[in-house]
């Protein structure tokens, strides 16, 4: 009885295994395509309007009467955006650093630290005295349905490329 099984093209086949799966052994470059893939959207949500559950956000007051956009004031917010690898280029990460981000995308009431009142310049020019300020949720960081059809297609792409480079010619 026989400790293995040969069959011819075996060599050859076995070269582009190990070259297919040499290719995929660093994820760098499809998670670095993924990143910049989910930054885009992440902007292109903001520009929008459109949060990641595919639903249109309330415009903001400034928004509304300034005739702009929700989350563009000034473009702080879609500036400070970028995508970061972690892990070894294993895991991508897409955020900001800036201290406001996350009322914006999950909403919040904001108060006071001190005194009873919030004092701020209104979009129109005047000056306001209230108790607090709600936000709406805006979600803008994560995946919709279409970025995860994206993300698939970039993967699919990625391995029928590395699998192709990797085959030898018979």
């Amino acid at each position: 009885m026989a400790d293995s099984i040969q069959f011819h093209g075996q060599e050859k086949i076995t070269r582009w295994l190990n070259k297919a799966l040499s290719e995929l052994k660093d994820p760098t470059p499809l998670m670095r395509e993924i990143g910049a893939l989910l930054l885009k959207n992440t902007k292109e949500r903001i520009n929008t309007g459109i949060g990641t559950d595919d639903k249109p956000w309330q415009k903001s007051w400034r928004a509304r009467i300034q005739g702009s956009t929700t989350l563009r004031d000034n473009s702080t917010l879609i500036n400070s955006l970028k995508y970061q690898l972690e892990n070894n280029g294993r895991r991508v990460v897409v955020g900001t650093n800036l201290i406001y981000a996350p009322l914006m995308h999950f909403g919040g009431t904001v108060k006071p630290k001190r005194g009873k009142f919030l004092t701020f310049k209104t979009p129109t020019g005047g000056w306001v005295r209230v108790k607090s300020v709600t936000i709406k949720p805006r979600p803008y960081l994560g995946m919709s349905v279409d970025d995860s059809q994206e993300v698939l297609f970039a993967i699919e792409e990625y391995l029928e490329k590395a699998l192709k480079d990797a085959k030898p010619v018979l």
